[in-house]
C-alpha cells in the first residue's frame, strides 16, 4: 500500500528522505507548475504526485464504470432519466451546503428549482438557493465546460454563492479577496493560513486555468490537482468549497458521464471526514508538496459516487420491470391513459420523493389539449390508479395503494 511522507517522516527519518528522493524523481512522477508553503514552516515545496499503480488502476476503473452507467442511462425512457437527474439534482445542491455548514432543506431547493425551470427571476421575490440552483441547471445544458479566464472564475462565484454571502465576507477587491484568510476545520483548527495579495491570487489562478486546459496529463489527475490548488489559493472570503466542487462538476461533464459529474458533492458529503483529511495531509510539511494522496481521496470520492449510482440504477431498473408488468395486467381503456400512468409510474420510481408531475407537465410531455389530459386523468382517478397531491396547481402521482408494487 503506497504510504504518505508524513507517516514515513516518524518512522525512520532516513529512509524517509530516502523514499522522497526516489518519488520526486521517478519515472511515475508528474512534477505540477505549483508550490504550496504549509502553515507554520519556512520552506516552500513544488508540487507533485506519484502515479502509482493502485492509482492507475482507480482512475481505470472510474472511468470503464462512467460507461456502464452511461450505457444504462441510454437505454433508460427519456422521462426517466429527466426525473432522475431533477432528484439528483436536489441531493447534490443540499449536500454542497452541508459540507460548507450551509444550512438548506429539501423545500427550498424544490421550489428553487420550480422557479428557474419555470424563468422566474424577480429579484423582489427572491427564493433561497435560487442562484445557486440556476447555476447547475445551466450547466447541465451548456456545451462549454471549461474555465476560459480568471474573471470566469469570479462570474461563476457571483452567479453560485454570491447573493447568500454574510455582509462580512464580502469581496474587497476587484475580482478577489485582498485581506490574508485562514483556512480552518470545523473544530477551528487552523490548516492554512492564506496571505496572497489580490495580484497573487489573480497569477495563481490563471496558472491553474492554464493547467486544467493544456497540461499533457490525465483530466482526472488535472481535476483533482486543481480542486486542491484552489482550496489553498482561497480566492474568497467565503464560498470557495462550493465554487470548487461546482468547477470540478464541470470538467467532470466533459470526461464522465453527467450522473457521475453531478454526485461529485453528494459522494464527498458521505466521506467528509476523508476530505478534510486529504487537505490536511497535502497541508503537512512532511509531505514535501506530495499531492497524491489527495488524487487517491478524490478517486475514491468519484469511485463511491458511480457504486452509488449503479446500485440505485439496478433497483430502478427492477422497479421499471414490474411497472411495465403491471401496465399490461390493467384495463385502462385507451392509449394516453396507459401513456399517462406509464409517464407518472417513471416519476414515482426515478424523480423527487413526495413530488408528483403537474397538469403542465402532462400536457407538454403527451403533446395533447388540456381537456384530453384531463379526460384522461379523471378516468385514471376513477380507477384508483393515480391520486392528486393537490389541485390547485393540479400535482399528480400513482395511487398510494400501487406505491407498494414498486417498492
Amino acid at each position: 500500500m503506497y504510504e504518505q511522507l508524513s507517516k514515513l517522516y516518524y518512522k525512520d527519518s532516513a529512509k524517509y528522505e530516502i523514499e522522497y528522493g526516489k518519488r520526486v524523481n521517478s519515472y511515475g512522477t508528474v512534477k505540477l507548475p505549483f508550490h504550496i508553503k504549509p502553515y507554520k514552516s519556512g520552506q516552500e515545496f513544488a508540487c507533485f504526485y506519484v502515479n502509482h499503480s493502485e492509482l492507475d488502476l482507480l482512475h481505470e476503473q472510474i472511468l470503464k464504470q462512467s460507461k456502464i452507467i452511461q450505457s444504462i442511462v441510454d437505454k433508460l425512457p427519456p422521462i426517466a432519466i429527466q426525473q432522475y437527474i431533477r432528484a439528483k439534482l436536489i441531493e447534490e445542491l443540499l449536500s454542497t451546503n452541508e459540507i460548507e455548514g450551509v444550512r438548506s432543506t429539501k423545500a427550498e431547493m424544490e421550489t428553487a428549482m420550480e422557479m428557474v425551470e419555470r424563468k422566474e427571476f424577480s429579484k423582489k421575490n427572491k427564493v433561497r438557493h435560487q442562484s445557486l440552483m440556476r447555476s447547475y441547471v445551466n450547466l447541465l445544458s451548456e456545451t462549454q465546460t471549461a474555465l476560459e479566464n480568471i474573471e470566469h472564475v469570479r462570474e461563476i462565484y457571483d452567479q453560485l454563492v454570491k447573493d447568500e454571502i454574510k455582509k462580512e465576507y464580502q469581496l474587497d477587491g476587484t475580482l478577489f479577496r485582498k485581506e490574508p484568510v485562514d483556512v480552518v476545520t470545523e473544530t477551528n483548527k487552523t490548516l492554512h493560513r492564506n496571505t496572497f495579495s489580490e495580484e497573487t491570487i489573480k497569477a495563481h489562478l490563471a496558472n491553474l486555468i492554464s493547467y486544467l486546459n493544456e497540461h499533457n496529463s490525465p483530466m482526472l489527475y488535472k481535476i483533482a490537482i486543481s480542486h486542491y490548488y484552489f482550496g489553498y489559493i482561497h480566492p474568497f472570503y467565503d464560498g470557495n468549497g462550493r465554487t470548487s466542487r461546482y468547477i470540478s462538476s464541470m470538467y467532470l461533464l466533459n470526461e464522465l458521464d453527467r450522473l457521475t459529474a453531478l454526485t461529485l458533492s453528494y459522494s464527498t458529503n458521505k466521506l467528509k471526514q476523508s476530505y478534510y483529511n486529504a487537505f490536511i495531509e497535502c497541508n503537512n510539511p512532511h509531505n514535501k508538496g506530495e499531492l497524491t494522496f489527495f488524487c487517491e481521496v478524490f478517486f475514491n470520492i468519484i469511485d463511491k459516487a458511480q457504486m452509488d449510482i449503479l446500485v440505485d440504477l439496478s433497483e430502478k431498473r427492477e422497479k421499471m420491470g414490474r411497472l411495465s408488468s403491471l401496465l399490461q395486467e390493467l384495463s385502462i381503456p385507451n392509449e394516453l391513459g396507459k401513456d399517462i400512468f406509464f409517464i407518472l409510474g417513471q416519476n414515482y420510481i426515478f424523480g423527487i420523493e413526495g413530488k408528483g408531475l403537474t397538469l403542465k407537465d402532462l400536457i407538454s410531455i403527451t403533446k395533447k389539449s388540456e381537456y384530453t389530459v384531463r379526460k384522461a386523468l379523471d378516468e385514471l382517478e376513477e380507477m384508483r390508479l393515480i391520486e392528486f397531491i393537490r389541485r390547485k396547481p393540479i400535482e399528480i402521482t400513482v395511487y398510494r395503494d400501487l406505491s407498494t408494487y414498486f417498492n
